[in-house]
């Protein structure tokens, strides 16, 4: 009797691990997709308060954030960044830190995905806190995660 329980419970389980890995190239696909540059780059953009930027933010807003969510070319989405980075208030930038001059020229820099994640936390960590809705402390730490994942 002991035999036969061994026996159908290894059947059951090779049976759910080959339809577990079955599933796996596909989490791993919607995972990489779900953690872009793009979504990256709305999800900060969304983080940060409204009064951060500059009036002319609101007419190109949506523009700006479109091409960089369809977009996988690092130059584009490095130019993207630039692009937010200009319309964010400079004292909202912290003193002796990441200015907007500076993104614009390390942005002219970028070459591969792994140089927009670093550019994109440049403008993150050059900013003050007040810059930024409450929410972001609790969000913060995944979207970093994130961010280092790409390459």
């Amino acid at each position: 009797m002991g035999m036969k329980k061994i026996v159908i419970c290894s059947v059951l389980l090779v049976m759910f691990s080959s339809l577990t890995i079955a599933q796996l190239p596909n989490l791993s696909k919607d995972i990489t997709g779900a953690a872009g540059p793009g979504k990256l780059l709305t999800q900060f953009v969304g983080a940060l308060k409204p009064s951060s930027f500059t009036s002319g933010w609101a007419a190109v807003k949506d523009g700006i954030l479109g091409k960089a969510q369809k977009t996988t070319d690092p130059t584009q989405l490095a130019s993207s960044i630039s692009s937010i980075a200009g319309y964010i208030k400079p004292d909202m930038f912290k003193k002796d830190s990441t200015t907007q001059n500076s993104i614009a020229q390390m942005a002219t820099k970028v070459t591969s995905m792994a140089g927009v994640a670093g550019l994109l936390k440049n403008l993150e960590g050059g900013l003050k806190p007040t810059a930024f809705l409450s929410s972001w402390a609790s969000q913060r730490t995944g979207w970093l995660s994130a961010l280092n994942m790409i390459k």
